[in-house]
């Protein structure tokens, strides 16, 4: 439509009946309407150069060992894990009913504990949630992205969990976690598949806390 008035404005200019002061206030009315057309083209442009907000790349997660400051709940979890995962049952208070059984579920070999993958996968990425209070698998990257950085350039067949609780002790964040991934056998869910899976055989294990922040961390792979 800028277009149409404009080109209407130009043939008017050439009437030699209109007065010269009209003349020249349309003249002036072109000029303007002139340079609102330019500047209405050149916006899309210059906007496409506008930088744009991106999530965290890989780049900018260094790997880094975590010190093993909560080692005991990290060897706690491998229990509980492991009572699970044989067919056992953690109770409340964190004790197995039934290990290595296959009274609750099917027997399934207890897994064995990857302790560099736990350095410098799992904890850090513990740490990473719980200082940053943030409960995600996808912070810089997917865990397979995690697990390629520190080495593990073999890996193809991996699982993860990821427990975020507010708790005074580590040690019942990292328990109230795993019943609610044990919870889950009713429905199938995506926690108890990978407890489960025969094909894991590994497990690096991260725990971690900020404050009232606790960030339980599993990396299962085979």
């Amino acid at each position: 439509m800028l277009g149409s008035a404009n080109g209407a404005q130009r043939a008017s200019l050439r009437d030699s009946t209109v007065p010269v002061a009209n003349r020249s206030r349309s003249l002036v009315l072109a000029v303007v309407l002139a340079a609102l057309l330019v500047s209405l083209i050149a916006v899309p442009a210059e906007a496409s150069t506008r930088p744009t907000v991106r999530i965290p790349t890989l780049a900018t997660l260094s790997v880094t060992a975590a010190p093993r400051y909560w080692w005991p709940e990290e060897m706690f979890y491998l229990s509980l894990v492991n009572c699970t995962r044989t067919g056992g049952w953690v109770q409340s208070n964190g004790t197995c009913k039934g290990y290595g059984s296959g009274r609750y579920s099917a027997y399934v070999a207890p897994l064995r504990h990857a302790a560099t993958m736990s350095d410098l996968v799992s904890r850090p990425y513990a740490r990473l949630m719980a200082t940053k209070n943030i409960c995600t698998h996808f912070y810089g990257g997917t865990p397979i992205d995690r697990m390629h950085r520190a080495g593990y350039t073999s890996i193809t067949n991996w699982g993860e969990n990821i427990g975020c609780r507010t708790a005074s002790y580590a040690k019942t964040a990292v328990l109230a976690s795993h019943l609610f991934f044990q919870s889950e056998k009713s429905t199938n869910g995506g926690h108890w598949r990978n407890m489960k899976n025969p094909a894991f055989h590994w497990v690096g294990i991260g725990v971690w806390k900020y404050g009232t922040q606790v960030r339980l961390v599993v990396d299962f792979n085979a």
